[in-house]
């Protein structure tokens, strides 16, 4: 017989045998960018090949926009002129909890203390949240410190106002994206964001933006006539912030909004039906925002012209009409004059409630139907601040 040489077996494959071309590959089939910042914590090469620029706009490219992590929602409003509220506490979204995220990894607890005042949730933009100091339910909202932060990094930015205008009374805070281009990395972060201040100045409207490009806390640009539209007598009011616009209004029935996108004002007029009456606006399907409109008789419903600045009817119904088709439950005959209140907490509807914001019908603006809402401990009647995970992910360590 002839020798019988041994075959060595080959060595078994593992992870380090794959090339990184087709890692990419797998990488880019992940759902969402949760799941890539779970793979990212696996190992060094990974990380590497996740973290780099022209990975992350192939896998942007693919998966739209960031992953909405959850919401910020406040149980108490700070002043008629500016945004609620106090207290934030974090709602995860249901897709967060399927890769371990928790409301904890969201806190507020690491901003900066300020002589024992909460802070107050100004605005959210991808994954900053904007924050100032809350004044109180009855004090004047001045102009005060503001802090940028990123809570899933847990990092901040504090952004002192001008000084010759600290203290002047503020309509609203609002973040916009950076002025870095987007195709060198620049979607907002902490390195790249705008703020605008409205505030009334001497009697008039007037706006303030701030820019983080300058790299430091003198950012502040000269101030300019909101639009150049109006010039109100301190009689500014903020009144929502609805499918990325903000909108306040004066006492002479004139409304003032500014596009985030666009970063554009525009002026319209309020319809002469929602003259004395409690509105609010509301972000709908498609875009849309509606003015809704509710009196001692009526709930209305107004749209804004196409390329008019004035906005008409779009439906309505009687009070005493919906109070019937909603009918009674176990906690009382409802009566029309028990609703008082109107608020948005939630695109294309709207809640009225009483004067003590206690819930009672929720109408859905799309199709008027209406229900009764079960009274809950559910206290959180102001409108929720979206948070999205930032983009891109932010890989701080082991990337060599």
């Amino acid at each position: 017989m002839g020798d019988c040489s041994k075959i060595s077996a080959p060595s078994p494959t593992t992870e380090h045998d794959v090339p990184d071309e087709l890692l990419e590959l797998v990488f880019l089939r992940l759902p969402s960018s949760l799941h890539l910042v779970r793979a990212a914590c696996t190992c060094k090469r990974w990380r590497r090949i996740i973290a780099h620029a022209a990975f992350l706009r192939r896998f942007r490219s693919l998966r739209g926009p960031p992953v909405v992590a959850g919401h910020y929602r406040v149980d108490a409003c700070v002043h008629w002129s500016r945004p609620p509220g106090c207290n934030p506490v974090f709602f995860l979204s249901p897709s967060s909890d399927d890769v371990g995220l928790r409301p904890q990894h969201f806190s507020l607890d690491f901003l900066p203390s300020r002589d024992g005042l909460v802070w107050d949730v100004a605005d959210s933009r991808g994954g900053l949240l904007l924050v100032s100091q809350c004044p109180g339910l009855d004090k004047l909202p001045i102009f005060r410190d503001l802090v940028v932060c990123e809570p899933v990094t847990r990092r901040c930015r504090v952004i002192p106002p001008p000084t010759s205008f600290r203290d002047y009374v503020t309509c609203g805070a609002f973040l916009l994206d950076g002025d870095a281009d987007e195709a060198a990395g620049g979607r907002i972060s902490l390195s790249n964001f705008r703020i605008i201040v409205a505030l009334v100045l001497k009697g008039i409207a007037v706006a303030f933006v701030f820019s983080s490009c300058n790299g430091d806390d003198t950012g502040w640009m000269i101030p300019i006539p909101m639009g150049g539209l109006v010039t109100p007598k301190n009689s500014i009011y903020f009144q929502a912030q609805a499918a990325q616009s903000i909108y306040w209004s004066t006492e002479e029935d004139e409304i003032v909004a500014l596009d985030k996108d666009t970063e554009e004002f525009s002026y319209s007029l309020l319809p002469e039906e929602a003259g004395f009456c409690r509105r609010t606006f509301v972000g709908c399907d498609g875009g849309k925002v509606r003015l809704v409109c509710l009196d001692y008789s009526h709930l209305r419903v107004f749209i804004q012209a196409e390329g008019a600045d004035e906005w008409v009817l779009e439906k309505g119904v009687e009070l005493q009409q919906l109070v019937r088709e909603v009918g009674d439950q176990d906690d009382g005959e409802l009566q029309v004059n028990m609703l008082q209140r109107i608020i948005s907490v939630a695109e294309g509807s709207v809640l009225l409630c009483t004067e003590e914001r206690v819930k009672l019908v929720s109408v859905d603006l799309a199709t008027m139907e209406s229900k009764r809402v079960v009274q809950d401990n559910d206290k959180y009647l102001w409108p929720a601040y979206m948070y999205q995970l930032p983009w891109p992910p932010t890989f701080q360590a082991c990337l060599d």
